[in-house]
């Protein structure tokens, strides 16, 4: 099988972090047997100007690279401020559609096309699908369902090429949902969610990882993500004094830097641990190498994400690979992984309060940590590249079927 991977989010050297839980997927997916993989990354033109930092990045993305063996080319494409996002998947067509044709010239003639994110490039990607006549299989991760459909520019085009798609899979419950009442029919609908590098994140010793985190053995909080509203990183912060009341000694840790991909909150978050006086009680560790996170995570007695919108998040998946229990908000990616509430617990609303509670709860309840991390051992990448490849194959079998009577017609 030979898959054509489109996705603006993907890792580079020059951005390692961008897009790695579509890496993963990919990644699994190019190491099966009997499978090769390229992969079409888009990337905004802009000129290499240092003042504007959140988009002099994109000037910096090579061209071509290969990344943890994998190959992927990146063209460029305008997208004009503001008003480009409206029709960003317009804009970004000619750019993926010329790269593809590429491919095909060199060698590359793909059976299936995998795109992320149903916009852009997923309706990019169908588009590109329907000229090639190739099937086009969609993945839904957050937004692009659970807030572009409002959008009326966007939603036009997120109900054609779901209406068009071979298949969409969708990370989480409320994405699939949405997936249908968007246009997606419902027998092609399939739930994938994320899935998690369990050798990599796993149980270890919890004195010694707080022993080299320079932690004692007070009760440790833990939340990690980039420093943005969405993430509710200063609700977590309102919370913490209710929490004292019980937990004296207990410490909030946050790891993560500056916002990249939206607003900065750090000094929203700043100034809610002054006004509340617990500069004693809240570390910013800021960003941590990929390799360190095993030991943030098994050092902490809780995980908290109180994110506002979320697809499947790896690092909610990534706590509990290390056996450590979780509490999220009631978003479907979290309620997903958390239903069993051997595993962490939902709070009811995205509030201070409610966080307060659950957290002095959670810290006086005793977690069985093996549980949680044996329900985990099934989650695997490879095991979520099998799911995905199973609806790449009939994607290509029910688009041969259909095809097949076409052919004769001629």
């Amino acid at each position: 099988m030979r898959i054509l991977v489109v996705s603006m989010p993907f890792p580079s050297k020059v951005d390692p972090s961008r897009g790695r839980f579509v890496y993963h997927r990919v990644r699994a997916l190019a190491s099966m047997p009997d499978t090769e993989v390229r992969v079409i990354a888009p990337v905004p033109w802009f000129p290499p100007v240092r003042a504007f930092r959140r988009w002099y990045i994109y000037s910096q993305y090579p061209t071509a690279e290969t990344y943890g063996g994998v190959t992927v080319v990146r063209p460029r494409y305008p997208l004009p401020p503001k008003l480009g996002g409206y029709v960003h998947s317009d804009l970004v067509y000619p750019a993926i559609c010329k790269a593809a044709h590429r491919l095909c010239t060199s060698g590359f003639a793909f059976d299936v096309i995998d795109a992320h994110f149903v916009f852009p490039c997923g309706v990019a990607a169908v588009r590109l699908g329907k000229k090639m006549d190739v099937p086009t299989v969609i993945t839904g991760r957050g937004e692009d369902m659970l807030r572009f459909p409002s959008m009326a520019f966007k939603r036009s085009r997120i109900r054609w090429a779901l209406g068009k798609a071979d298949a969409a899979v969708a990370l989480s419950s409320d994405i699939a949902t949405a997936m249908i009442e968007n246009g997606a029919e419902p027998a092609r609908v399939v739930k994938i969610a994320n899935g998690v590098d369990i050798s990599q994140f796993r149980p270890l010793d919890r004195v010694q990882c707080r022993r080299e985190l320079g932690l004692d053995d007070a009760p440790v909080i833990l939340s990690v993500g980039d420093r943005q509203e969405l993430k509710g990183f200063h609700l977590l912060v309102e919370a913490l004094p209710s929490v004292l009341r019980t937990h004296p000694r207990a410490r909030l840790v946050i790891v993560g830097g500056p916002g990249r991909h939206g607003r900065d909150y750090t000094r929203k978050i700043e100034e809610t641990i002054h006004r509340l006086g617990l500069t004693g009680h809240v570390h910013l560790a800021g960003p941590q190498p990929q390799a360190s996170l095993p030991t943030w995570y098994n050092a902490a007695d809780v995980f908290v994400l109180l994110s506002s919108r979320e697809g499947s998040p790896n690092v909610l998946l990534e706590a509990l690979a290390c056996g450590t229990p979780a509490i999220g908000t009631p978003l479907s990616g979290i309620r997903d992984e958390l239903a069993d509430d051997r595993m962490g617990w939902i709070v009811p609303e995205r509030t201070a309060e409610a966080a307060a509670e659950a957290i002095t709860g959670a810290l006086a309840r005793s977690w069985d940590r093996d549980y949680i991390r044996s329900v985990m051992e099934n989650r695997s990448w490879e095991s979520v590249a099998a799911s995905a490849r199973a609806v790449l194959t009939r994607a290509i079998q029910t688009h041969e079927r259909r095809r097949t009577p076409m052919l004769l017609a001629r």
